[in-house]
C-alpha cells in the first residue's frame, strides 16, 4: 500500500497533518512549533498569528483576520490602523 504524498511538493511521504487546514505534508512543509504547514503559516493574520487571513488592510496592506479587522466599504481595515485613525492619525490607502 502507497502512502500518501505531501500535499505541497506532491512527491515527499506525508507524515504530518496540519491542524488550521487538515493538509497531510512531509517534515519539510511542516512547521512543528506550530502544528501548522507552510502555506497556512504564510496565511496567518499578521496581527494575532493565530487566525488564517481573509485579506489585506487597506491602510497598511498587512495579511489580517476576521478578528483583528473592520469592513469598511468593500475594503478591510486593521483594528492598529482603526485605533490610529480614531486618534485623528491620517493614513494613506494602499
Amino acid at each position: 500500500m502507497e502512502k500518501t504524498k505531501c500535499e505541497i511538493c506532491l512527491s515527499r511521504p506525508a507524515r504530518y497533518k496540519c491542524s488550521k487546514c487538515g493538509r497531510e505534508v512531509c517534515e519539510e512543509h511542516y512547521i512543528a512549533s506550530k502544528a501548522i504547514c507552510v502555506a497556512c503559516e504564510e496565511t496567518l493574520c499578521q496581527l494575532c498569528g493565530e487566525n488564517l487571513a481573509i485579506g489585506n488592510c487597506k491602510y497598511c496592506g498587512r495579511l489580517v483576520c476576521y478578528k483583528c479587522s473592520v469592513e469598511e466599504g468593500a475594503a478591510l481595515v486593521c483594528r492598529e490602523c482603526l485605533q490610529k485613525l480614531s486618534t485623528g492619525t491620517r493614513l494613506p490607502k494602499l
